[in-house]
């Protein structure tokens, strides 16, 4: 089973390395850029991301779910780019994952 995860951000640069190294174990990582002036795109090509950009329009779900829509794995952790998973919960996904 694979594991992916998704992230929407909208010039997130400040946030995103904290949330992408959080996750960098998963078999995928997913961002939909909401057009974002900053670097958020260049860090997220750091950590090998899918990219797409698209304008929400104000609507972060909107991007969240196009990223849903994106991601190939059979499991799908759907992320903020200022929210950081623990080593505990990582653990505890990747042994779920794991678990028929």
């Amino acid at each position: 089973m694979r594991l992916s995860v998704t992230i929407a951000a909208k010039n997130e640069e400040n946030n995103l390395r904290r949330c992408l190294n959080a996750v960098k174990w998963a078999d995928e990582i997913v961002v939909v850029d909401d057009m974002s002036s900053d670097k958020t795109a260049e860090i997220c090509k750091e950590y090998n991301a899918i990219i797409s950009r698209n304008d929400s329009h104000g609507s972060i779900n909107r991007n969240k779910n196009l990223a849903i829509e994106k991601a190939t794995g059979e499991w799908i952790l759907s992320l903020d780019a200022d929210e950081v998973v623990s080593p505990e919960l990582a653990d505890e996904i990747r042994q779920a994952i794991k678990s028929p």
